[in-house]
């Protein structure tokens, strides 16, 4: 019974914009330490999972820069979408191609794009789900213990343990508004859900079928006819993991991660992790503070120079300077969409 990992790597991270481009968005960008995150994502379990047994999921105009960044990973092993689908579809395709070759298979679920402080850690807790899902079977997920009420993550409630390390799933919460996700985080009973997940190939595809066959028989299609992807991926229906599978089958465990997990999906959370000075301000490129407090800078080449100010965060590359309130990182996609309006596409 072998090991397989599976990278989820087809968004295009507009509220990362004007760093992350359609041509070159976020999961390829080097946002923290010397590497791309998708190849910080591929090496985070490589003592775990060879790159021989990866699989990554992408747009078809990501391909090629999947390959760059991960020059190991079989080129057989891309999967190029069309059209994204949502992550049921991306994982349908992979977890089919896995079994088509190891029905066995026991695969890890990662999304390409997320931060992780405690390697180590992490890597013990994907050993624990791998090693449960080959023994018990089940559904595994990694739900993260929550520092504050967070409106923009969904949660999982747990029930009692299994075994040490790991609990059964009671239910899953979509983003709660302030209120709830308070009365959740005090409660003690609910953690964030990370979307990192492990299981046998053979029991997604079972669940597929069970709760989702027009979805099942899609895939089973696109698998005896590869060369049809154009046509059969965009009519597959439109459904995430969670509310698809996940929220549906009755065997879902949750491993507890104190990992140091961001899903970094705004400039803000990156913001977090950036080392600050006495004035709290905080560069990625090269950047001058007179004066000014609680600044945050991120350039691609052009010095940024701030005096005076305070409470701002600037992104500057080589065509597009953003400037935006700390707490207002949840709206760059509306720059995005005013450019798409505008006729600006060689900015997008």
């Amino acid at each position: 019974m072998a090991r397989w990992l599976v990278i989820l790597a087809g968004g295009r991270g507009e509220r990362f914009w004007p760093l992350s481009r359609m041509m070159h968005p976020k999961q390829f960008l080097t946002l923290m330490g010397n590497h791309s995150m998708i190849r910080t994502t591929r090496d985070r379990v490589r003592s775990l999972i060879g790159p021989e047994n990866t699989w990554v999921v992408t747009g078809q105009d990501y391909v090629d820069k999947v390959k760059t960044n991960l020059p190991d990973v079989p080129s057989s092993h891309i999967l190029g979408e069309p059209v994204g689908r949502n992550t049921a579809p991306s994982i349908a395709w992979a977890a089919a191609s896995i079994y088509q070759e190891d029905p066995a298979a026991v695969i890890l679920i990662l999304p390409s794009d997320h931060l992780i402080k405690y390697q180590k850690r992490f890597q013990k807790l994907a050993d624990l789900a791998l090693r449960s899902a080959e023994a018990r079977g089940g559904f595994y997920t990694f739900g993260i213990i929550p520092t504050h009420p967070e409106t923009g993550y969904g949660y999982i409630e747990h029930g009692s343990e299994v075994e040490h390390g790991i609990l059964h799933v009671k239910r899953f919460v979509e983003k709660p508004p302030l209120e709830e996700a308070q009365g959740m985080v005090e409660s003690g009973r609910f953690f964030w859900n990370s979307g990192m997940f492990a299981f046998k190939a053979e029991e997604y595809l079972t669940a597929l079928r069970m709760l989702i066959p027009d979805l099942y028989e899609g895939i089973m299609a696109l698998i005896h006819h590869p060369d049809r992807v154009d046509t059969i991926f965009p009519e597959l229906p439109q459904v995430s993991v969670d509310h698809g599978i996940m929220e549906k089958v009755k065997n879902v465990y949750v491993l507890p991660a104190d990992i140091g997990w961001d899903d970094v999906g705004t400039f803000a959370a990156l913001a977090r992790h950036l080392p600050r000075n006495d004035e709290q301000n905080a560069a990625k490129g090269h950047a001058i503070f007179v004066d000014s407090q609680n600044v945050t800078a991120i350039s691609e080449g052009p010095v940024v120079s701030f005096i005076g100010v305070k409470d701002l965060f600037v992104v500057a590359t080589k065509d597009a300077v953003l400037i935006l309130s700390p707490d207002r990182s949840q709206d760059v996609r509306q720059v995005v969409q005013a450019l798409k309006e505008g006729q600006h596409e060689h900015l997008l």
